[in-house]
């Protein structure tokens, strides 16, 4: 009996063995794969990749936020933005505080029978009626169609509607567009500005060609 119960203990030892064997293999895969998820962190490494992109993407939008948003000079801005030497869009905006006198000191504030005019009432009068007028020289309105009789250093006016025609700008020359070239002094400081304008623009600007440009030098 003693030995039959030793065989029968044995077995159950093997028997038990074998089953702890089972589950410690078992319970070594579950927990080899969360450890190995946990070492190898795809969850957290994906999260912090796109953290990543996350940040970069925002500095580059900081980078071009803070480009937009710094002072950038363009053509249809004052004059006085520009650096020397680069040529201004002609507008009524850009021509605001340029020249409005010749060398002679004289103003012009209306074309009249195709000739620069300076036209002043009495005090209390409207202008149509008992004032006295002051011609210049002969003029012609600057199209698409007569530009190229531009020459350089002709002085053109410009009616930008405003109380006084500004001017006189003088021509420099074309460059491709084809566009035209001008200088001008400012009305107070001793500066001088470059315009442009191109041909196309002509249609909606009113610009004026003095004719006779030796003659009223």
């Amino acid at each position: 009996m003693s030995r039959r119960f030793l065989s029968v203990v044995k077995n159950m030892i093997k028997k038990h063995m074998r089953s702890k064997k089972r589950k410690s293999k078992r319970h070594g895969k579950a927990t080899g794969s969360k450890r190995h998820g946990k070492a190898t962190g795809s969850k957290r490494h994906g999260k912090g990749a796109g953290s990543k992109k996350k940040s970069t993407l925002k500095k580059r939008k900081q980078k071009k936020q803070k480009t937009a948003s710094s002072l950038s000079v363009f053509p249809d801005k004052s004059p006085q933005l520009q650096k020397k030497g680069e040529a201004t869009k002609l507008t009524a905006f850009t021509t605001k505080n340029v020249a409005i006198r010749d060398d002679k000191g004289r103003e012009y504030n209306n074309i009249i029978n195709d000739r620069l005019a300076y036209r002043r009432a009495p005090r209390g009068q409207d202008v149509e009626d008992f004032s006295d007028i002051l011609y210049g020289p002969n003029v012609v309105l600057l199209t698409n169609k007569n530009y190229n009789q531009l020459k350089k250093n002709n002085r053109v006016y410009y009616d930008r509607g405003s109380v006084v025609l500004r001017g006189p700008f003088i021509f420099e020359g074309q460059r491709r567009g084809p566009e035209l070239l001008f200088n001008i002094k400012d009305t107070a400081y001793d500066k001088t500005y470059k315009f442009s304008i191109s041909v196309s623009d002509l249609k909606n600007e009113k610009l004026y060609m003095v004719l006779d440009n030796k003659k009223q030098k």
